[in-house]
């Protein structure tokens, strides 16, 4: 069957009888399911869900039955059991109206079966997700991420999720049924892993690590953010940008941090997240003539007088709620952060490429968690790694001298700290200008 066959098939794919289904999906798996072709894929997978004269559960079962398959994963993260999380895939090639269809047509219940998805886990997904929705701490939610067809992007966000077995393998299964919806990755896709404030008890000293321990490893960071061999996204000094220059100044002219009043998290966030990006942040809003804030920012020549034009953003992208606020495009985000709240919200790590590999994002969540971890144990008692801290801050070492002082300092164990060191051995020699901004923090 050539192309034009296939779509012939498709427009009338109601008059077909069983078999012969069955017959042109045998056909379309050897010939079709690639990246290459996966367009038509998509178009085909969405067409039988939408099926209505026929039983479909030997169709759905010849689409997927030689899919990779859910594998359980039997322990929980070596990260502090009371730290929230919650995770967001992107995946390209794969029409969020592909996913929207197994789900409304009822048929997703039997493809999760058909990949070995437990039920229990198959049942809390099902039950517990919808589209195009926000702040849904409760859900996976399902949306469109990118535009046009060539990159047809969507997103899975999870619940808000806990550090066990179960929670674990709702990510197991949603990376499964990804993969055999045939989405794919390329070099604009992100994982975002968000981490709950709750953790950190209002302590602000905490807050101060994170940044001292991020203002002084970013680019390593970048490095270790994914499996060995994998170097970092091509969109990500975007989406994804340095920040260590702006925490560095924070510290030299400041460095104390007070997150009383709503006052000190703009301020807060204007020095560690707008500070040196005004420009561009300011470029990407559209709000019209009133207020002109590229003409505002093109006025001010002083810290402060940029200060009040980021807060004249900031009242507006309030004012707008289908603005997003491009603050947070950095490596490490505090825009969803409510400091001193009932509910202090979320920090956001966008440093990562997405990945559909489970182990991958559970390693990720354990860099991440570590740093939450030491951050705030060191806050309640100064001595706990006091001088893993303090060689952390050498600067007239080695780049392989740094990395050894950062590990030692998130992980007590060998084989978590052999993880890291080897994705960082593994892309060493590329080239992360683009990425770095500010000094570097030790010799190369």
């Amino acid at each position: 069957m050539n192309y034009i066959e296939i779509k012939d098939f498709f427009d009338k794919l109601d008059e077909h009888t069983e078999q012969e289904i069955l017959t042109v999906i045998q056909y379309i798996n050897k010939n079709y399911r690639s990246n290459y072709n996966w367009l038509l894929m998509q178009e085909f997978i969405e067409r039988i869900f939408k099926l209505k004269n026929i039983d479909k559960s030997k169709i759905l079962y010849e689409l997927f039955k030689k899919e990779s398959k859910f594998f359980w994963w039997g322990e929980k993260l070596d990260i502090p059991e009371r730290l929230k999380f919650g995770i967001e895939i992107e995946v390209a090639n794969l029409p969020l109206n592909t996913i929207r269809s197994a789900f409304e047509s009822n048929t997703i219940t039997d493809i999760l079966k058909i990949l070995g998805v437990p039920t229990d886990i198959s049942n809390q997904i099902v039950q517990n997700s919808d589209f195009e929705k926000k702040n849904e701490p409760t859900k996976w939610i399902f949306s469109r991420e990118g535009e046009g067809l060539a990159y047809d992007e969507s997103e899975a966000s999870s619940p808000i999720l806990k550090n066990n077995v179960f929670d674990l393998n709702q990510i197991v299964a949603i990376c499964t049924l990804l993969k055999a919806l045939n989405a794919q990755l390329h070099g604009g896709t992100g994982l975002h892993i968000n981490l709950g404030v709750d953790y950190l008890e209002c302590n602000e000293k905490a807050i101060e690590n994170i940044l001292r321990i991020w203002g002084e490893c970013e680019e390593l960071f970048f490095k270790m953010a994914n499996r060995e061999g994998e170097t970092i996204r091509i969109g990500a000094h975007q989406m994804a940008t340095p920040i260590k220059e702006n925490i560095q100044n924070f510290f030299e002219s400041d460095g104390s941090i007070t997150l009383k009043t709503e006052e000190d998290m703009v301020k807060f966030l204007y020095q560690i997240q707008a500070r040196n990006r005004m420009d561009t942040i300011i470029g990407w809003s559209d709000f019209g003539k009133e207020p002109d804030l590229e003409y505002e920012l093109y006025c001010a020549k002083t810290d402060e007088q940029r200060f009040k034009v980021y807060k004249m953003y900031n009242d507006e992208i309030k004012k707008r709620a289908d603005e997003n606020d491009k603050v947070r495009f950095t490596s490490i985000n505090f825009n969803h952060m409510e400091w001193n709240s009932d509910t202090p919200g979320r920090i956001e790590i966008r440093i990562f490429n997405s990945s559909l590999d489970p182990e991958i994002i559970f390693q990720d969540l354990l860099l991440v968690g570590k740093i939450f971890e030491v951050s705030l144990r060191n806050a309640k008692d100064s001595n706990y790694k006091k001088d893993e801290f303090n060689r952390l801050t050498l600067h007239n070492v080695t780049e392989n001298d740094k990395v050894d002082n950062l590990l030692n300092l998130l992980f007590d164990k060998s084989a978590q700290r052999i993880i890291f060191k080897k994705r960082w051995q593994s892309v060493k020699k590329e080239n992360y200008k683009t990425y770095e901004s500010g000094k570097d923090t030790f010799e190369r």
